[in-house]
Order: structure tokens, then C-alpha cells, then sequence
């Protein structure tokens, strides 16, 4: 590993999250251990990249340790570690005082500083801040410059403890901002506290830093941290809001493997035991075991539920609705069902209805008609839009519905004012300022989102919930949609009839009929606007190729128009080989970069993972990579092209995005494409269910193409998923009945989302 020491000349880049930079530094060649790299340099300035404490200063003077890496732009330095050199000289002390981390401190404050107390002026300060008296400096100022070197001296001797244990510095650095000064002494205590205070680290990354710090494999601590891993990671893969407990010791025994014999039955029932007295569980009266925040959200739900029940005042009167009704059947030229009726005027009179129907039903045109109706009931319709809140859980969901209703939408998360990890801007304690509530798909919505979207509207908010029942539910824990229905205490209205526009779809013909647990007869058959290509597991992949080929001489846009859906990543047709194959065919050259294994390249059709605010793209966005900017073998930045614009990703940011030639069936929930490509494979057998195929199928707007084994297809449709394991449906009935579990305290404060308020710096609030 070299050495190199040197004086940082310009700060290139630096991100204040990640607390990752890059530097110009400029060394000194006459000095004798620098003088050994000219050889390998061109110049005595060059790149450094590296982790810092916070972010560097011209003129400053660092020492770094790593690795030279030839680029196509010549030698850069990647640092592994840094530290200060210099900081107590004459120019570093101004450069330091007034930079931005001290708002407020110009260069004469700093140079007054200096003069008075010498070059050890920073360590006075930090012993003592009334050394600061008698310069003229106002109190406020004081406090900034003192809290400030606090806060950096502390920093730098914490992390250079926790990078003595082994850890990265951008893992150290994250480390500190989380869990404060004492943070070496919280994680030899519990270094498992780190799953629940730092954002990126799992149970399995604490517990490789556990072992570090000499924790054992038996350790009490290790194994009711695993327990609490073992519960979210169950929530997680079946989407249930609970379970039993020898579900629960079973799974833990299963991820132990070898080392099962640590974890006996009776250990494992005390250890429950604590974490629900720690509070960082919750078992209920039937001795089923919750994520805290999982009961929370459903006894919370089923609360507003039942204040939203109560406010059964309209403020129209029916005949004030019908005669509207009949006025925007009229303008719009358009004749409602009966059914369609009912609805739009429900959704005015009562305080929350559902609305449910499978493809071609008409609940988009609904949709229209009460944003309409009630946009025609008041005199300004301006006024009246502002009041109405429309909204879809993804955004290409959002985007189709304001180009169907003609009327502002957004994903819900934009709605809340989503500000990154836990934040959103409205919440019970800062409610929307919205009449009427619309949501649209609502089956992909999870217990924790619509705890948040219904405790963020005033108990007066009217609300409408739009979805298809019969689709996937939420990727997350839940089954809202269905719970609520079943509660029998909503106004439900189920949409049956196929209106003129679908009926001539043999696609909205082939979804009811799956639905129903029948594959038509001709499903093989070519139809005008579907087609079944049966085909051996070899031929999957060509035909999928043979498919979009002719799809992009028809004159189709492969990010826009085609889609192909998988149910499973892994295996030789599963999404990942399928999007391998597909960007070898349509996208072989130009500019790439490899990232873990990922080959990325300008034109590559992608897509969004997470939910990242800051950047104005949720999960389930799709793009394409418009440019790749490259220095040598590093990447400076990949750009995609979303609905949006544009949006950066540096290189630790691409797990965030996969190729999305081919997607999964639930990441395509919420969306529709002109042309579906579906292939059905025995290969698939673990995944393949009703209510897969049966949304897979509703993604298709113009054509669906589907390629393979009927059989498969055939045996997929018989096979119902199991039921998700929820108790909102009796929560619900539970407060309905007995109305003062309203105001009980029945909701558990979970001890790790305590605050660590002595561990705040005054700089996390400028």
C-alpha cells in the first residue's frame, strides 16, 4: 500500500451523505518519499479519491494511504485511509474557521482567532470556548465555532476506532453520523444496534462487525438480534403481518443451519420473552408475533378506518347530484351504467367507498366522472381540483391515470411530501389539506403506506379506493385491499360488466377467463390482438428476440411499447439471462461499463429499484441510459432518462438500477404497455399462480404475446395462491365494536426508533 501526502489544490466532488470526494493533490517532488513517484506520474498534481471526515479544503494538507490506478486520463490515487496533516499552521487554521462548515466565520473573524491564541487556538476552543471572549465575537457565533470543533475532534477519533475494527471508511463515516461520539461503546455493547440505527447494514453485516468486536456465536445478544432478523425477513417473503411462534423458531433454525444447537426451544422462548419486554417485538393476544411497526400500522389503519365511517354528512344533496350527473353525461357526451352511476354518486355521499372490477370494467371512467362531478358542483372547478387528491402507487400508474382523467396526479409518495428513508412531509401531525381522496390501484398498496396516506387526511376527507382484487397484492406486508372489502363495513362496488370498448379485446376475454380459473379452449389460437407461440424451453428466448424484432419494424419503441414479464430472475430463461440475451441482440456495442457483474451500456432500457426522493424517481420507474461518462476504468457518473428528465447515478449508486428488457410480473404492477410478451415454462413452477398470470396478462394495452408450454400456463391458473396472513379485517371489526379501543393505548413504542437526542450536533439543523 503507498503512502502520499500532499496539499488538496481543488475539491472536484464531495457528497455530503456519503462523505465520499475527490480531490486534486498536488505533491512535492523534492520532498524524498514523494520523489520515488515521478516515475509513475506526470505531473506532481493529480486525482485522489477517497472518504473524508467532512468536506476538504483548498490549501489543506492530508496524508492518504492506498493505491495508485492507471486511468485513461493518467495515474489517480484511490485512498483507503486519510488523516490531517499540518491542521495547527498559520494557513490551515483560516483556511479551516472560514470555510462552511463554520456559516457565519469569514476569513478576519479567523484571522483574529488566530492572532490572539496561536496555532493551538482549535484544541483551546474545544477544552474551553470562553477563550473566545474579548475578541468581538457575538455569543452566537461562539456557539457555532465551538460546537462545531467539537463535533470534528470527535469525529475524527471515532472513526479512526471503528476503521481500527476492520470497517471501510464510508461504513465508519456512516457509523458515526448515526450513532454519535459513543458510538465505539454502543457497538461493543450491541453491535447489533447498528440494524436498526444505520441505514445499508442488515443483520448479516452486523454480525460479521460482532465478531470483530468479540461477540459469540451463542452470545444472548446475537441470538435475539437474529430472531428479530429472522421475523422481518419472514414478513418480507410471504408479505404476512404476523407469525406463530414455531414458524418463527423454525425459520431461525433454518438460517443457523450447522450451529442449530445454540438456539434451544427454551432459550428461544426467553428470548422472545425479552424482546417484547424491550419492546422490539409485540405478541398479541393470540400469541402471534409482530414487527412493532407492522401492528402499529394495522391497529392504526383500522382506527382511521373507523373515524373515516363516521363522518357520514354530505355536504351535496341527492338531488342536487343527479341533476350534475345528468349535466356531465351531457357535456362529456357519455351514458353511465347503472353500476357506474351508483358509484360516481356514492363516492359524494359516503365518507369512504372501494371500487373494484377487473379489466375493461370501466373504473378509470369512473375515476373521471367523480372528479368531474365534483369539480361541477362547486363554482370554481380550479378551487375544487385543489381539493381533490389523485393519486397511484407508482409513477408510470400516476402518469396513465392524468392522461385518462385529464386531471393532476402524482404517485402517493409525492403526495405525502416523501423527503427520503422515514420522512414525509405530512403525516397525523401535519395533515393534507384535501376534500376528497383518490386512490387507483390500489392493491399494490402495503399496510405501512396506506397507515401513512390514511393518518396524513383530516377525518372529514372523502376517500375513494380504486383497484382490481383479483390482482397481486403488495410486495410489501399486507393485503389492504382485500381486507378492507372483507370487513363488509365499506361500501363496496364491484364492477362486472366488460363495457363496449374492452369487449372486443380477447385479451380482457383471456384475464376474466383466468380469473376464473379456465383456460379458453383457443387459447392457442391467433387472435387480432394476442397469440399464444408454443415452444420448448430452448426456443423461449429466441421467439422473445423473433418478437421484439418484429415488434421494432413495426415501428414500436423498445422502452416505451414492449415488455417482456417473468415471474423468476435466476435460471437460464429467468429475467436475468432474458435481459443478457436481449441487450446482446438490440443493444451489442457503443459505451459500457461493468459494474459487479453488470454490464451497463448507453441505450440500455432500466430500471428504478428504490425510492430515492431526492431525485424525483420511485421503484418500478423505467428509463434508458443516455450517457456514461468514464475516467479510465472508473465511472464519474451513468445518466438514465426517466418520464421525469434526467438522473445521475455515481458507481456505488447502481445496484439501484437493473436492465429492464425483461421485468418482473409484480415490478410491472400498476403500469401498462402496448405489447406484453409473456413466457409460461415448468421451469417457472414455484411461481406460477392465478394471480400472477392473471396481472401479467392486464399489463397488456394493445397485444399480448405469450410463448412456451400451455401446460404450464394451464397449471399455473389452478394453483391459487395462499391467502396472506393479516388481522386488519378484525382490527377493524374490533374497534368498530367496541369504539373506546379509539382512544386505548394499545400501540407499542419500538425502543430502537428511540431518538439519541444527546448524540445531535447543532450542524444536523443548518
Amino acid at each position: 500500500m503507498d503512502i502520499i501526502y500532499g496539499v488538496v489544490t481543488k475539491v472536484n466532488y464531495y457528497d455530503e451523505a456519503k462523505s465520499f470526494g475527490i480531490v486534486k493533490l498536488r505533491i512535492d517532488f523534492n520532498d524524498k518519499e514523494m520523489a520515488k513517484y515521478r516515475n509513475i506520474l506526470f505531473t506532481n498534481t493529480f486525482s485522489v479519491l477517497s472518504v473524508f471526515d467532512r468536506k476538504p479544503l483548498i490549501e489543506e494538507e492530508y496524508k492518504f494511504s492506498g493505491e495508485f490506478e492507471t486511468t485513461s486520463f493518467g495515474p489517480q490515487f484511490k485512498a483507503k485511509t486519510f488523516e490531517h496533516i499540518n491542521e495547527d499552521s498559520k494557513e490551515g487554521i483560516i483556511a479551516y474557521l472560514s470555510s462552511d462548515n463554520f456559516p457565519g466565520v469569514g476569513k478576519a473573524t479567523a484571522l483574529k482567532i488566530y492572532n490572539k491564541l496561536g496555532n493551538k487556538c482549535l484544541d483551546m476552543i474545544v477544552n474551553d470556548k470562553n477563550v473566545l471572549n474579548g475578541l468581538g465575537i457575538k455569543a452566537s457565533l461562539k456557539d457555532i465555532i465551538y460546537d462545531n470543533l467539537v463535533y470534528n475532534t470527535n469525529s475524527k477519533k471515532v472513526i479512526v476506532e471503528l476503521l481500527n475494527l476492520g470497517l471501510t471508511m464510508h461504513m465508519a463515516t456512516t457509523i458515526f453520523k448515526n450513532l454519535g461520539k459513543n458510538a465505539l461503546e454502543k457497538i461493543k455493547a450491541d453491535p447489533y444496534i447498528l440494524m436498526y440505527k444505520v441505514e445499508g447494514i442488515g443483520f448479516i453485516r452486523a454480525d460479521n462487525i460482532a465478531s470483530l468486536v468479540g461477540i459469540k456465536k451463542d452470545a444472548p445478544v446475537r441470538l435475539k438480534a437474529l430472531i428479530n432478523y429472522c421475523l422481518v425477513k419472514y414478513g418480507a417473503n410471504t408479505g404476512n403481518t404476523f407469525i406463530d411462534e414455531v414458524t418463527l423458531y423454525s425459520e431461525c433454525l433454518k438460517f443457523l443451519e450447522k450451529d442449530a444447537d445454540i438456539l434451544s426451544k427454551d432459550d428461544f422462548a426467553d428470548y422472545l420473552n425479552d424482546l417484547k419486554n424491550e419492546s422490539k417485538i409485540v405478541i398479541d393476544s393470540d400469541n402471534l408475533i409482530y414487527v412493532v411497526k407492522t401492528y402499529n400500522d394495522e391497529y392504526n389503519i383500522a382506527r382511521r378506518i373507523y373515524k373515516l365511517l363516521q363522518n357520514n354528512k354530505s355536504e351535496f344533496k341527492v338531488e342536487k347530484i343527479d341533476y350534475a350527473l345528468e349535466e356531465i353525461m351531457r357535456v362529456n357526451k357519455i351514458t353511465y351504467t347503472d353500476k357506474q352511476k351508483e358509484a360516481i354518486k356514492k363516492a359524494l355521499i359516503e365518507p369512504i367507498i372501494i371500487i373494484t372490477g377487473g379489466p375493461g370494467t370501466g373504473k378509470s371512467t369512473i375515476i373521471k366522472g367523480i372528479i368531474d362531478m365534483y369539480s361541477n358542483m362547486f363554482k370554481n372547478s380550479d378551487a375544487a381540483s385543489d381539493m381533490i387528491g389523485l393519486v397511484a402507487p407508482t409513477g408510470r400508474a400516476a402518469k396513465r391515470l392524468k392522461e385518462l382523467t385529464l386531471h393532476d396526479a402524482s404517485t402517493i409518495h409525492k403526495l405525502l411530501g416523501y423527503e427520503g428513508g422515514e420522512r414525509y412531509m405530512y403525516s397525523a401531525e401535519n395533515k393534507l389539506d384535501i376534500k376528497m381522496l383518490i386512490v387507483d390501484e390500489f392493491s399494490m398498496v402495503d399496510a405501512d403506506l396506506a397507515c401513512r396516506l390514511f393518518s396524513s387526511i383530516n377525518d372529514d376527507c372523502k376517500v375513494v379506493i380504486v383497484g382490481d382484487a383479483d390482482q397481486l397484492p403488495s410486495v410489501a406486508c399486507g393485503n389492504v385491499l382485500l381486507d378492507l372489502i372483507n370487513t363488509k363495513e365499506i361500501t363496496t362496488i364491484k364492477l362486472e360488466h366488460i363495457h363496449r370498448q374492452a369487449a372486443n379485446s380477447s385479451i380482457v376475454e383471456l384475464a376474466h377467463s383466468v380469473n376464473k380459473g379456465a383456460l379458453p379452449y383457443d387459447v392457442a389460437t391467433l387472435k387480432h390482438d394476442r397469440n399464444f407461440l408454443i415452444c420448448d424451453d430452448n426456443h423461449i428466448i429466441p421467439f422473445i428476440i423473433k418478437t421484439v424484432a418484429n415488434a421494432l419494424d413495426k415501428g414500436m419503441n423498445l422502452v416505451k411499447d414492449i415488455q417482456v414479464l417473468v415471474p423468476m430472475y435466476r435460471g437460464s430463461i429467468g429475467i436475468e439471462a432474458i435481459n443478457h440475451e436481449l441487450q446482446s441482440h438490440f443493444n451489442p456495442g457503443g459505451k459500457e461499463y461493468l459494474h459487479l457483474g453488470k454490464r451497463f451500456r448507453v441505450g440500455d432500457k432500466v430500471i428504478q429499484l428504490v425510492n430515492r426522493s431526492e431525485k424525483n424517481i420511485m421503484n418500478g420507474d423505467i428509463g434508458y441510459i443516455n450517457d456514461i461518462l468514464i475516467d479510465g476504468d472508473k465511472l464519474i457518473k451513468l445518466t438514465v432518462t426517466y418520464d421525469i428528465g434526467d438522473v445521475e447515478y455515481g458507481s456505488d449508486e447502481l445496484d439501484e438500477i437493473m436492465l429492464a428488457y425483461a421485468i418482473s410480473i409484480h415490478k410491472s404492477q400498476g403500469s401498462e404497455f402496448p405489447l406484453v410478451i409473456v413466457p409460461f415454462s415448468f421451469k417457472y413452477y414455484i411461481m406460477l399462480k392465478r394471480k400472477l398470470i392473471y396481472t401479467a396478462i392486464t399489463r397488456a394495452k394493445k397485444y399480448l404475446i405469450m410463448m412456451g408450454n400451455v401446460e404450464a400456463m394451464r397449471k399455473g391458473i389452478v394453483e391459487i395462491e395462499d391467502d396472506r396472513k393479516t388481522k386488519l379485517t378484525s382490527r377493524i371489526k374490533e374497534i368498530i365494536n367496541d369504539p373506546s379501543k379509539i382512544k386505548s393505548s394499545d400501540l407499542i413504542v419500538d425502543s430502537s426508533e428511540e431518538d439519541d437526542i444527546e448524540e445531535v450536533s447543532p450542524f444536523d439543523f443548518l
